[in-house]
């Protein structure tokens, strides 16, 4: 019995290593052969390794292969930070690609494809690309490391410089022969279930539809905005009015939130605003929310102009009673916050800011990344549909008069009998 022991570690140990594989994002593209036969992909399916190389990466007949290694990834990275990965987006758009979620140890591939034949180059970070020994009749794979994003601080800094890296190494030896580009991780950035994993974005769509989609989306701790165009702040006086276009675009997507029992916000920071000829390199929002008897409501808007400081104030009470668990959503102009700046009676020229959202959606205290069913601004008695139910009655009144007209109509009861006495009508009395 003495030797049981060690055994069962040993056979645990085993089963541990065959449940713990990881399961990262995977994109492959390839500017000249395109893929055929390739099985469809869900975006919550699993891909073991031998099923990816058979099925996945054998259909583009990759002669050399370009494997770029990140550290850590995972799809949260892939849809929120595609303005800072937008070489890989673009090179996903314009050549043969294909974007597999989920994938088991695809780094494996390292390993196991010399096995099959292929000349083995590593590219560490910091070493150059530009004496690479890449065998013409041979198969070639090159693996790249990337630069770690785990010890950088900034998740977004280190994607973009991931980005540049591969930019540059495709720039010097992608142009030398047709190559199969890899992108993946060695284990995913985001655990499942984590907290962070709760407070980042998911979205169930390939790298290729994120680009155009995700501008305006703003995910912090529990609270969630998307704003569908710009914003625009008026700013009146007696003698004239300015427009501050606050533009998404100019988004840093550095939100930041805070999430308590009751109450709940979310900053958004844009840079280079312009704002009366002035241009703010620090320009944030944060909008404020509380809850009470299973329903939410939008308290305050607190805009800053590096050190001007502007409060909204809901003008009317639209954003407010949502039930917990929805969204609020308005697809029209929304003219919600203003502030009066000064209610001096000293001040004769009073200034008046107006907040005008061009469509927005929103829903705190959530922590599922996405929004839920939503509370829509318009009612369902909208201009629209009164004057489509007016014109309905009336054409009901008009077929009504007309049917009881008709059915009024007398016709003769009585007819001419050629063999019999003539109907005589009289017309005198």
């Amino acid at each position: 019995m003495a030797g049981a022991g060690p055994f069962t570690l040993l056979v645990f140990s085993l089963i541990y290593a065959t449940v713990a594989k990881e399961h990262v994002p995977v994109l492959i593209w390839n500017a000249r052969q395109a893929q055929e036969g390739l099985p469809a992909v869900s975006a919550l399916q699993h891909i073991n390794y031998a099923t990816f190389q058979a099925k996945y990466l054998a259909p583009f007949k990759p002669k050399n292969i370009l494997l770029f290694l990140q550290d850590a990834l995972s799809v949260e990275d892939l849809s929120s930070h595609s303005s800072e990965l937008h070489h890989l987006s673009n090179w996903m758009e314009s050549s043969h690609s294909l974007y597999l979620p989920n994938v088991e140890d695809p780094a494996h591939l390292a390993h196991d494809l010399p096995s099959h034949g292929y000349n083995v180059v590593v590219l560490e970070p910091g070493v150059p690309s530009a004496g690479l020994d890449l065998k013409t009749q041979d198969k070639n794979l090159v693996v790249v490391k990337l630069p770690s994003t785990i010890t950088n601080p900034s998740r977004r800094r280190a994607l973009q410089k991931a980005d540049e890296v591969m930019e540059n190494v495709i720039s010097k030896i992608g142009a030398q022969r047709e190559f199969t580009v890899i992108f993946t991780g060695l284990k995913p950035s985001v655990e499942e279930h984590s907290e962070q994993y709760e407070e980042r974005i998911r979205v169930a769509r390939s790298l290729q539809a994120t680009s155009d989609n995700v501008m305006g989306f703003h995910n912090a701790s529990c609270s969630l905005v998307y704003l569908r165009n710009s914003t625009v702040i008026t700013r009146y006086n007696k003698t004239d009015s300015v427009d501050i276009v606050i533009d998404e675009s100019k988004a840093t997507y550095e939100d930041t939130g805070n999430c308590q029992s009751d109450v709940a916000s979310i900053l958004i920071k844009y840079q280079d605003i312009t704002y009366l000829d002035v241009v703010h390199s620090k320009v944030s929002f944060s909008y404020n929310f509380v809850k009470g008897n299973g329903q939410w409501s939008l308290k305050s808007v607190d805009g800053s102009f590096d050190n001007k400081v502007i409060n909204f104030k809901p003008v009317n009470t639209d954003i407010s009673g949502i039930p917990l668990g929805m969204s609020y959503s308005c697809g029209q102009k929304v003219y919600l916050y203003h502030k009066v700046n000064s209610t001096d009676p000293s001040n004769e020229n009073p200034e008046v800011y107006e907040m005008i959202l061009n469509g927005v959606q929103m829903e705190p205290f959530t922590h599922k990344g996405q929004f839920n069913g939503a509370w829509d601004c318009v009612g369902f008695f909208t201009v629209s549909i009164w004057v489509s139910l007016l014109a309905t009655a009336l054409m009901v009144v008009v077929l009504s008069i007309g049917l009881y007209m008709l059915s009024d109509i007398k016709t003769m009861d009585r007819f001419d009998d050629p063999k019999g006495t003539p109907i005589i009508v009289p017309t005198s009395e």
